[in-house]
């Protein structure tokens, strides 16, 4: 779910997904990483986290899903090519969201909304790990993109 929030004279936005899980599923695959949290660079830090779950590394596999916080990008994106007359910003907005939606429809999703749909049957056949899906949303865009 995202919220898009919008001051009375149309100007500003916040757009923000509401996550209740992110949290937990980075403790989970959290689990066996070996950080050096004394660094005094955060840019390493993040490199070094992403490094690992990117190369699934460390710890374990988690299945969040990233398509609130998708949006609420795009929101926010769609409210800043309104303002600069940016068409193409705004087919790039535009194009992302879409191919969230129809690779969901297609059947490629996350954990949580395989469980909506298949409920007690769920296999993991039914659903991609995060990377896995990321990698997914960026190979259909990627696809849509040229079209």
């Amino acid at each position: 779910m995202t919220s898009v929030l919008m001051t009375p004279d149309g100007r500003t936005v916040e757009a923000e997904a509401a996550h209740g899980t992110v949290t937990r599923h980075w403790r989970f695959w959290q689990k066996g990483l070996s950080l050096l949290l004394d660094s005094t660079y955060l840019g390493d830090i993040v490199m070094c986290m992403w490094d690992g779950m990117s190369n699934k590394k460390k710890g374990k596999e988690t299945s969040t899903n990233p398509i609130a916080s998708i949006f609420a990008w795009t929101r926010g994106l769609m409210h800043r090519a309104k303002l600069d007359e940016n068409p193409a910003l705004q087919k790039f907005c535009e194009d992302l969201e879409a191919t969230c939606i129809e690779s969901i429809e297609q059947g490629q999703m996350t954990k949580d909304l395989a469980l909506c749909i298949h409920g007690p049957d769920l296999k993991k056949e039914h659903y991609m790990e995060t990377v896995e899906f990321m990698e997914t949303l960026g190979k259909n865009f990627e696809k849509k993109r040229r079209a």
